[in-house]
């Protein structure tokens, strides 16, 4: 029996996570962007509450995450008069509505860079991979559908988890070498082809990292991104690198690139 006037909430790890979405100025940098703060739990906000119920491992639908932060301090977690009823699908959808609008490719990009900053690390060494996410569901999409052309087709592809049956889409993803910290990230059709789409993933970040003035650093990716043509098209982005490691970077590849013509 709990003592009169005491309540109970399980904070688990959720206080860490927390922690580090205000270190890195999460929710900060989405209220910035957007034009509409008087709603009453902004999109930075409820971003890192979706942040903290995917962490969570709850596996909620939408109109659940409320009952997820039932027996969660909110108000520690999410600020001072936030509660768990606030966060319901009406709101969860409007924020991923403003997420979308936004590019989550640029924004999430945008994001890492920030946070690198503020923590001061560094993305000298990149990793780039993709992996595929399988899911339950029709998912049909109506030929000559063309409302939203910039939407990935969820859909039969290779499956990493071995769920052939299952429709699925794909992401690419680009983590720094040491501590494996997400840098870069682009959703992808369920049957993308690793030879097209690390290729052009490698070409975006190149690009972000360009134009926020950081290293382009050096980047390892399996072997679908080595054939002749894919040499071709790094050779812009191998003149932009310093002389050595453009040297270095090039030698390596040679042998793969012959390897290509085989």
């Amino acid at each position: 029996m709990e003592p009169q006037g005491i309540e109970i909430a399980r904070l688990d790890h959720l206080g860490i996570v927390a922690c580090v979405c205000r270190e890195i100025g999460l929710a900060d940098y989405l209220d910035a962007r957007d034009t509409h703060l008087h709603e009453r739990v902004s999109v930075g906000t409820t971003t890192v509450a979706m942040v903290l119920n995917g962490l969570g491992f709850a596996n909620r639908r939408l109109y659940l995450v409320s009952q997820f932060f039932k027996t969660k301090p909110v108000a520690n977690l999410l600020g001072p008069g936030i509660m768990a009823e606030d966060l319901n699908d009406e709101c969860l959808g409007r924020t991923l509505d403003w997420l979308y609008a936004q590019d989550p490719t640029a924004l999430f990009a945008r994001i890492a860079t920030q946070a690198r900053r503020r923590l001061g690390l560094f993305a000298h060494e990149l990793h780039v991979d993709t992996t595929s996410f399988s899911v339950s569901g029709e998912y049909a999409q109506d030929e000559g559908d063309d409302i939203n052309a910039q939407a990935i087709t969820i859909t039969y592809g290779y499956s990493r988890d071995h769920r052939q049956d299952l429709k699925q889409w794909m992401l690419a993803l680009a983590t720094s070498g040491e501590g494996a910290i997400p840098v870069f990230l682009r959703p992808l059709d369920g049957n993308a082809s690793d030879q097209r789409e690390l290729v052009q993933t490698i070409e975006a970040l190149v690009s972000h990292l360009r134009a926020a003035g950081e290293d382009l650093g050096v980047y390892v990716a399996d072997g679908g991104v080595y054939s002749a043509a894919n040499m071709q098209r790094f050779a812009p982005i191998c003149s932009a690198l310093p002389r050595r490691a453009c040297a270095g970077s090039v030698e390596s590849l040679r042998p793969l690139e012959r390897l290509a013509h085989w």
